[in-house]
């Protein structure tokens, strides 16, 4: 009778076991299939379901994307020479004018430098909008798995608000760029060439305010979604440790003989899912950062060289076309600070899923 017993005992203990390794298995194919093309070319050799290295990974995802930046190079550098011909033309012809047609040369000046930028800020802008869409829509493959891991992992209040909570920042971000920040670019540009041609601070003002709008919407949203995430993260995980501990007792108590066996099998499922969330989470930091790197490298590139051609023109350029192109270069900034925003806002999401505990 005691062998029987301790055979059905030892069978109930390796069955929980068993039921512990397998029933955390969740389908990460969705995690690859959201990729795009591009984030697919760039991303390392590892699995969502197996623990990979976060800094190895993130450092190959960087140099191929490195790689690919070239062309950006290029036609970047292409146009800060044609900038800085039209700056040094417009300079050379009214010092040889002696100021007669100053005003004429100041306006044909803004209007050529306008014309030379226009094609490179709207690819630059396609770039930001299409990277923003590509990370939404990437969110929407990775929450729902890592909501479910965390939840499989005890953590069942905290992933509702998290997905929840990502889910909605991510749209309002989304949302809130394609209706209001892009034009809100374009505008700030327009009033910019304008003061240029005009000569005259009087714009500068409008110009100002907008370019306050921008910077502060992005801080302002970027602010709320770390306030949630922090208190969410905070308050759930308390919530659902005291529920897995207080269930974890009546078992225990409740069921006799073998509740303290179920208790322990439970712990290791709880284990086991913690695990494939962390995976997970390694998993989907390293996809966004390859969804998100190469555009922000080719608009980063742009940025800096409008940075460095607004400084060698500020030696040699006329003053309203020197102003034209520090905000030219300061635009070009507010799209590299959406396309960081948006995979910081799924990278936060990540690691607070991976570090929220039941």
């Amino acid at each position: 009778m005691r062998r029987l017993i301790f055979g059905i005992l030892l069978a109930l203990f390796l069955s929980a076991n068993a039921f512990a390794t397998e029933s955390v298995g969740i389908d990460t194919d969705a995690l690859d299939d959201g990729l795009s093309e591009e984030a697919e070319e760039i991303m390392p050799e590892i699995s969502p379901s197996v623990q990979g290295d976060l800094w190895e990974s993130i450092k190959a995802v960087f140099f191929k994307a490195f790689g690919k930046t070239g062309e950006s190079l290029k036609s970047g550098l292409r146009l800060c020479a044609m900038l800085l011909g039209i700056t040094t033309l417009c300079a050379i012809v009214e010092l040889s004018s002696v100021g007669k047609y100053a005003g004429v040369i100041t306006a044909a000046g803004a209007l050529g430098i306008c014309a030379a930028i226009v094609g490179t800020v709207q690819t630059m802008v396609s770039l930001a909008v299409g990277t923003v869409q590509d990370i939404a829509a990437y969110s929407a493959c990775l929450m729902p798995v890592m909501a479910s891991a965390a939840a499989m992992s005890g953590c069942l209040n905290a992933s509702t608000a998290l997905y929840a909570g990502t889910t909605l920042f991510v749209e309002l971000l989304l949302q809130l760029i394609s209706k209001l920040l892009i034009p809100a670019v374009f505008l700030y540009l327009a009033i910019a060439a304008a003061e240029a041609a005009l000569a005259s601070d009087m714009l500068s003002e409008l110009r100002e305010f907008i370019g306050w709008v921008i910077s502060k919407s992005l801080r302002i949203l970027l602010y709320l979604f770390l306030a949630y995430m922090s208190a969410t993260s905070v308050i759930s995980g308390a919530a659902d440790a005291a529920a897995i501990k207080a269930t974890k007792a009546a078992v225990s108590s409740m069921i006799p003989v073998v509740g303290g066996i179920i208790s322990d099998a439970s712990e290791t499922l709880l284990a086991s899912a913690s695990i494939l969330k962390s995976s997970v989470g390694v998993f989907g930091m390293v996809a966004v950062v390859a969804t998100c790197l190469v555009p922000f490298l080719r608009v980063g590139i742009q940025y800096l060289l409008l940075k460095i051609t607004a400084a060698i023109s500020g030696t040699v350029g006329l003053p309203s076309h020197i102003k034209l192109l520090k905000h030219c270069a300061t635009a070009m900034g507010y799209l590299l600070a959406m396309c960081g925003t948006s995979g910081l806002l799924l990278l936060i999401s990540s690691v607070c899923f991976m570090k929220v505990v039941a």
